[in-house]
């Protein structure tokens, strides 16, 4: 939201004298604008929406993961120009990967259901960002005071300026990676004539958003929805994930956060060996400290 408060204040003026507005003012339009029509949105559709948590997802998942829905991959698999031994291997870790997603899917599902009680705190997060915006100047220079002058100081107040640089690049990248996946994946799910495109690809794009797991469910998803198209779908998930995790991500993430390509790309297979899914998710923040 920074970037949105600091442009009002440049360019709106108010008053006889043309002032721009105070920084609080600045972050009460700024919520306004955006929390206006999210609450009006959210007033006419809770209903649809906790009956989807409560409901259709959890119907969804099981006939996702129940019956022959990975028939086709693995008939794609059995019928591959490939040896029977290396044919079986893939087969199994096929399995064992679509069983490892079921079981975080459903735990996810789960929490999600659970917490859908206490979706009334989210209102704690705008109170909090206001307080940050409109107050972390101050708390960080009286912060700063505590610590001897000099090049202690200096040296802490560069460090803050480049975590809070790095950590607002990181969730800006985020956000692009999901929205760039999304659109690829309604495009490509619409051109090859799979049922529900545009549905499954904004699955595909808020997926994303989790690393490891989404990309995993995500594939599992198109895989068992595309009928003959199977192995076209495969391919192209395949060909997006390749230049999303070494093309595109680097790149939002070096924009963001001053990180090399291969920096980036081996933050992440560290917070995978270290960490699985868990240390995917916090490599590239923790890298940015």
């Amino acid at each position: 939201l920074a970037p949105a408060v600091a442009a009002l204040r440049l360019r709106a003026r108010f008053g006889p004298r043309q002032r721009p507005p105070s920084n609080a003012i600045a972050i009460a339009i700024v919520y306004a604008v955006l929390l206006v029509p999210a609450a009006l949105i959210w007033r006419t559709s809770a209903d649809h929406v906790i009956h989807w948590v409560r409901v259709t997802a959890p119907d969804a998942v099981n006939e996702l993961f129940g019956g022959d829905n990975l028939a086709p991959l693995e008939e794609m698999i059995a019928h591959a120009p490939l040896p029977e031994g290396v044919r079986r291997v893939i087969a199994g870790r096929v399995k064992r990967g679509a069983a490892y997603v079921e079981r975080q899917t459903r735990d996810t599902l789960d929490d999600l259901i659970g917490a859908a009680g206490h979706v009334s705190w989210l209102a704690v997060a705008p109170i909090l960002a206001f307080l940050l915006l409109e107050s972390a100047p101050s708390f960080q220079r009286s912060a700063l005071r505590v610590l001897p002058r000099g090049h202690l100081q200096w040296r802490a107040e560069e460090y803050l300026r480049d975590v809070n640089s790095a950590l607002a690049g990181y969730v800006r990248a985020q956000a692009a990676a999901g929205v760039i996946v999304g659109t690829a994946c309604v495009c490509g799910f619409a051109l090859l004539r799979v049922p529900s495109a545009v549905s499954m690809g904004v699955a595909a794009g808020v997926l994303e958003l989790v690393p490891a797991i989404g990309p995993l469910a995500a594939l599992l998803m198109a895989s068992a929805q595309a009928g003959g198209h199977v192995l076209a779908v495969v391919l192209f998930l395949a060909a997006l994930r390749v230049v999303q995790d070494y093309v595109i991500y680097p790149r939002l993430i070096r924009h963001g956060m001053h990180l090399s390509t291969p920096a980036v790309i081996l933050t992440i297979w560290l917070g995978a060996v270290l960490g699985g899914a868990a240390g995917v998710i916090l490599a590239i923040p923790v890298a940015g400290f």
